[in-house]
């Protein structure tokens, strides 16, 4: 049965420790504060449900004085050994990261008041639907952040329960409303800690106290920024923490499909799992993302013109070609002028299907595709047209699949065929994407590399719909299933077949192009983790080669994804392979145009 926290209200599933600030929930002590509370200038009666709350670990009551608002602690003296050093060690401190602490002492314990405003700071509630100013707001507030943590770790201190609703304003500087009773010191970690699990990095997890110090802070603002963009503030992951799923944070793009280029780069290496590998301090954090920002809306201000080359390769892929088996990606690129712009696109066709083939529907949805994107579209259209290759496609390979016969079959829940899709449309100096599936789309803007594309997956469904990251390893491969392709159908309550519509709706979006940026569209033989090229040697093939002609650049990288496929042997009769296929868009300046500024 759910328990509320008396520490944090929280309603928490587990009846022993909060599942969110682990405060201990067991039921409280006999001994109860006295029903009078000395405050300046005042005696302030305590209800029974104030007095059962600081009874609690950690419990406070918040109460007006004449001197202000103060948070109220009570400490009995049966407890004084859990209690006094932490305390003693907390009045030392003067600093104003940190609220003053007064000590009230009595027979039956320690009354401990605390300054404080009530100005919670949440400026999380109130997105905005810009994402640049949206970016501008969180930047505000991670660098008030960053000075409170930099104020905190020049007194040796790094803030251990962690918490984004443990904040006020006080004045123009903001400071922690969790560390009345106790403060952290660098390399400590003490055995109990009432902490939210899903702002526990891996030290503490751990129990690493030489790891502890300032770069535990910078995952903490990392994360809150995470957080932040993923519209996960002020709790985070539902579940049981960042701990239960190895603190591997699922891609941010996920929850945020237009989350600007370079974002999530500078947050992941602030998330880093060795503390080492993480930005030295807050405040480096900040200034990394500030960058990355102002880079973000640098691309969008640029007003130059660009041009573009495009290469193309579509490959069995070794392993299948072993076995005799067809290629079922397609891949089509048509360029157009007056004015100039092209169409680039990759269909991946599904080869677990019952009815029809992957070969087939990939083929299909290009016929469709080509036909609806031709010389007359632009920019413009771009939206509505693509929307309606998706469900079209769809519609004529239900089509066929009911010309052919196969409407029994389909009505018993027998797979029709599919195919994921991602399309690109260059037009003056902007590219407009669209994905079904696990097909994608890559960024290589510099040294940076960045999938731009969300996989349209279970997995990826499931996290926006709530589901703990931690569940998702108990679907195993399942989480990988496409939920969504051009294709599929469903069965009706009156037994008829109809086109499954929210699985065919491409995810669309729009991003600036620069001189020198090189875009790749690729089917997974190409990239997937585990298995052919990652993102990290997608980027250092592309950047090591960026000289070369796109089409030589897309060879060499089909070359590179097909050389780490395994041929079939007696330990592997079917080996280990897919068809590969790549697109490599090279960003070119226009003759008349500048290089934008760095």
């Amino acid at each position: 049965m759910p328990v509320h926290c008396h520490a944090c209200g929280f309603l928490s599933q587990d009846p022993e420790f909060c599942d969110r600030c682990n405060a201990d929930l067991a039921p409280p002590a006999e001994e109860r504060p006295p029903r009078l509370c000395p405050l300046p200038g005042q005696m302030l009666e305590l209800s029974d449900d104030q007095r059962q709350r600081l009874t609690q670990p950690g419990g406070a009551v918040l109460a007006r004085t004449a001197l202000g608002w103060r948070r109220i602690h009570w400490l009995p003296t049966v407890r004084e050994d859990e209690w006094l050093d932490p305390l003693q060690r907390r009045l030392e401190i003067v600093t104003w990261a940190l609220p003053p602490v007064q000590v009230i002492r009595q027979d039956e314990g320690a009354w401990a008041l605390v300054e404080a405003t009530g100005d919670w700071v949440v400026p999380w509630t109130m997105p905005a639907s810009d994402p640049l100013v949206d970016l501008d707001r969180l930047l505000a507030y991670l660098t008030q952040m960053a000075e409170m943590l930099t104020e905190l770790h020049r007194h040796g201190l790094v803030w251990l329960p962690f918490d984004p609703v443990e904040i006020e304003r006080s004045g123009r500087r903001l400071r922690i409303t969790n560390m009345d009773l106790a403060v952290f010191r660098f390399g400590e970690c003490p055995d109990q800690l009432r902490a939210n699990a899903a702002f526990v990095p891996p030290e503490i997890s751990s129990y690493r106290a030489e790891q502890i110090g300032p770069r535990t802070d910078v995952y903490h603002l990392a994360l809150c920024g995470w957080y932040w963009l993923a519209r996960r503030l002020p709790d985070g992951f539902r579940g049981a923490g960042l701990e239960a799923f190895g603190h591997d944070l699922p891609p941010l793009r996920v929850f945020a499909p237009g989350l600007l280029e370079g974002i999530e780069i500078v947050l992941r290496q602030g998330l880093s799992v060795e503390p080492e590998k993480r930005f030295t301090s807050p405040q480096g954090l900040v200034e990394a993302l500030r960058e990355a920002v102002d880079r973000a809306r640098g691309r969008r201000k640029w007003t130059g013109s660009v041009r573009w080359e495009i290469g193309q390769v579509t490959r069995v892929g070794q392993a299948k070609e072993a076995l005799g088996k067809a290629n079922e990606d397609q891949v089509l690129v048509r360029q157009f002028a007056d004015p100039d712009r092209a169409l680039a696109a990759v269909a991946d066709g599904i080869s677990t299907c019952h009815v029809g083939s992957g070969q087939l529907a990939s083929m299909m949805t290009m016929i469709v595709l080509e036909n609806e994107l031709d010389a007359t579209t632009r920019a413009a259209d771009f939206p509505g047209k693509i929307t309606r290759v998706c469900r079209r496609g769809t519609q004529a390979l239900l089509d066929w699949a009911l010309e052919k016969g196969y409407r029994q079959q389909l009505a018993q829940g027998r797979d029709l065929m599919g195919t994921t899709l991602v399309v690109g449309w260059l037009e003056g100096r902007e590219l407009l994407l669209a994905n079904l599936g696990d097909s994608r789309a890559y960024l290589i803007d510099g040294p940076l590399v960045e999938q731009l594309t969300v996989d349209g997956d279970l997995g990826s469904h499931l996290l926006t719909q709530g589901t703990p990251p931690e569940e998702l390893s108990q679907l195993g491969m399942m989480a990988k299933a496409l939920r969504e392709c051009v294709g599929g159908c469903t069965v009706a309550p009156d037994g008829s077949v109809e086109l499954l519509d929210d699985a065919c709706v491409p995810t669309i979006t729009r991003w600036p192009l620069l001189p020198g940026d090189i875009l790749v569209l690729c089917s997974d033989g190409l990239v997937e983790d585990g298995a052919f090229l990652d993102e990290a040697a997608l980027g250092e093939l592309v950047g090591a080669h960026r000289a070369l002609p796109a089409q030589e650049l897309a060879e060499l990288l089909v070359d590179a994804a097909d050389g780490l496929q395994r041929l079939p042997s007696p330990l592997e009769p079917e080996g280990f392979g897919d068809n590969i296929t790549c697109i490599v868009i090279k960003v070119l300046p226009a003759a008349s145009s500048t290089t934008p500024v760095e």
